[in-house]
């Protein structure tokens, strides 16, 4: 982060402009799970809240309540890929943390570590004279049913996030000498004491029930409990999203109906839940909601069942909210999470949903540089009803007088929903037709170098796994090399021609195939697929024996880059005190003068009669590992090299 913020003023992609910065002109903060958060957004559990620098991302920002990744005790798990398909509404393949439990437990404590010191460097002690609200809530999500929830593993991992004191310790150690004047800092143990509850579609009333008891009475956490769609009831989702909104290509998976919570049993376990909560001084509250399970048409996605969100969810879960209002009072805690986007943001808040938590919309070009947009349409509309807080604000939308901590009491809060979910009937914009054009693709395909350059795959990746470098632009013959116990001899080879300096490279070690930078992408292929990919270190590099890819290192010698091509590994060396370069490739060693190209030496080192190489694989490894040293840029691959590439570049 440091290095490439004093270089670039950016942060994982993000630059500093898109960092949000309150105004100040209005307070923004909210209370959720009886914490304090410096306003009520975020992103939702999903690809945005996987890793650490998803969430410094998003925090960067401006979300403040941030929803972690599902955890649960099988963390084995094998998703198809690509498992994102955001072409038009929304499609997922995706439920739930890819990474093993303790993985995810560094993941959550790194983030919240690395936002406090970011507090402290970026932020400072205030803002333009006025003193700057931070104030960050961390949500824990965790599923699917009351035997996993119960397992040792998953305890102890709720425990550890209730009191990470050992980690922080362990983490502590790791902060990097340009952080030293934070590395004394008194980090909060705390990273979360709330649970947003994710259970498997079909989980009976009676678990749902028994899982928000454990994790009252015996976990001591802050339940919300996600809720589904097919709680509306068939007739009632079906004439909504075909009749009213025209999404009849979309058909729903029959067996939710079926198989899930009834609205009038889940108003039931929550009444009850109430009194559980109570006893111990917690909160129970609900969100709306989850994904809704159809039946996969399209062909970019493998999975005969996807889950969809975006427009169409924001209507069903807006409904639900209308609902449940008029089933509990207005003060009860609904969080919200379906198709928000700019221009209904303000609209959710306004009706005392808190938090309001973004997934789809920051899958979609600008990625979390869409945060602060949300932000700024929401301190615009409270400006202009003349409130100065998130209370008064729904005080004004609502009409009431009777107003605490941001919820409506008495019935204006459900007429208010009504009024929304009718406006938003009428938007054309959560229509089908309005719904129907994929991101433009122009007809080309990508390849190892050279795209268009627009960019667009970097911030669309919520993994900060697709990134850009600059090389010298290059044109040249060259000649193959074939290598025998004779000697070695030149023969012609082809021409290798790159015509743009600004090139795209993938970070593997970030990167799950998701595929969302191949849908947003104007060019054919996918970059994840097609850019060079880089790996953070030789361990992984050799794990993916599949996977064609390069990792960069620097000893005493100079830099190394090794790399496979398919199944053929090879590795480039520069040795800056001889001016030459040692090529490896396929059992032979080709040692190549660094100026000007030209083969010095050859032999066959594995026993083989005669080899031919292909010489264009060396200006390949040429180019990259020029491309990494030449400081002109700083990402995953380079960062910690740095210093290395000072002396060798």
């Amino acid at each position: 982060m440091h290095a490439e913020y004093n270089r670039t003023r950016s942060i994982f992609d993000l630059p500093d402009r898109k960092f949000y910065r309150p105004s100040g002109d209005v307070d923004l903060s909210v209370t959720f799970c009886g914490n304090q958060a410096a306003n009520p957004l975020g992103p939702a559990a999903g690809p945005h809240t996987q890793l650490a620098q998803n969430i410094v991302l998003s925090w960067l920002a401006g979300s403040r309540i941030i929803e972690l990744k599902t955890v649960q005790v099988n963390d084995h798990l094998e998703l198809t890929r690509p498992c994102i398909d955001i072409a038009t509404v929304g499609y997922n393949t995706e439920w739930s943390q890819e990474l093993r439990l303790d993985q995810s437990l560094r993941e959550y404590v790194k983030a919240h570590m690395m936002t406090e010191i970011l507090e402290r460097w970026l932020f400072g002690p205030s803002n333009n004279g006025r003193p700057t609200n931070l104030a960050t809530v961390f949500d824990v999500s965790v599923g699917y049913n009351l035997a996993g929830i119960r397992s040792t593993a998953i305890c102890d991992w709720l425990r550890s996030m209730r009191d990470a004191s050992k980690i922080i310790e362990q983490l502590r150690a790791e902060i990097p000498s340009e952080f030293a004047e934070w590395s004394d800092l008194p980090f909060k143990p705390e990273i979360s004491n709330s649970i947003t509850l994710s259970t498997f579609h079909g989980t009976p009333a009676e678990e749902i029930e028994r899982i928000c008891e454990f994790l009252l009475t015996e976990m001591d956490y802050h339940v919300i409990i996600k809720m589904n769609p097919p709680m509306l009831g068939k007739d009632r989702l079906e004439h909504f999203l075909y009749d009213l909104l025209g999404y009849t290509d979309i058909e729903v998976n029959q067996k939710v109906y079926d198989v899930n919570i009834t609205f009038t049993d889940a108003v039931a376990v929550v009444r009850r839940l109430q009194a559980t909560a109570a006893r111990c001084g917690k909160t129970i509250g609900v969100k709306f909601g989850n994904t809704l399970e159809v039946v996969n048409k399209g062909k970019f996605l493998k999975d005969k069942i996807q889950y969809l969100s975006g427009q169409p969810l924001h209507i069903l879960h807006l409904a639900l909210v209308d609902e449940w209002r008029k089933a509990f009072d207005s003060e009860f805690p609904i969080s919200f999470s379906a198709g928000v986007d700019v221009n209904n943001v303000a609209d959710c808040v306004s009706i005392g949903l808190v938090p309001v938590t973004v997934c789809t919309d920051l899958l979609r070009t600008g990625g979390y540089g869409r945060i602060p947009q949300y932000l700024s349409a929401l301190e615009r509309r409270m400006k202009e009803a003349g409130v100065k807080t998130i209370p008064e604000f729904v005080r004004s939308v609502n009409r009431t007088t009777s107003v605490s901590g941001g919820k409506v009491s008495g019935d204006q809060g459900h007429s208010s929903v009504s009024e929304i979910l009718s406006r938003s009937l009428k938007n054309p914009r959560y229509r089908a037709d309005h719904n129907l054009k994929s991101p433009r693709k122009i007809g080309s395909h990508l390849f190892l170098w050279d795209c268009i350059n627009c960019d667009k795959c970097i911030p669309v990746c919520p993994n900060d796994a697709n990134f850009s470098f600059e090389i010298e632009p290059v044109e040249t013959h060259y000649s193959n090399v074939t290598i025998s116990d004779r000697g070695w001899t030149e023969s012609p080879g082809g021409n290798f021609i790159i015509k743009k300096s600004h090139q795209i490279a993938t970070f593997a070690d970030a990167c799950n195939d998701c595929g969302n930078c191949d849908v947003f992408c104007p060019e054919d292929g996918g970059p994840y697929l097609e850019k060079p990919r880089f790996f953070g270190s030789l361990e992984s590099w050799q794990k993916w024996t599949n996977l064609s890819g390069f990792v960069l290192s620097v000893d005493q010698q100079g830099l190394v880059l090794q790399g496979r091509f398919k199944h053929v590994e090879c590795s480039l060396r520069l040795n800056e005190g001889t001016g030459r370069s040692e090529f490896v490739f396929d059992g032979c060693t080709i040692t190549v003068n660094t100026r000007d190209a030209k083969v010095v030496a050859a032999t066959l080192q594995d026993g083989s009669v005669e080899k031919q190489v292909d010489m264009r694989y060396y200006y390949i490894m040429k180019t990259l590992l020029s491309g990494m040293a030449s400081g002109k840029g700083v990402n995953f691959v380079n960062a910690d090299l740095q210093e290395g590439l000072k002396t060798h570049a």
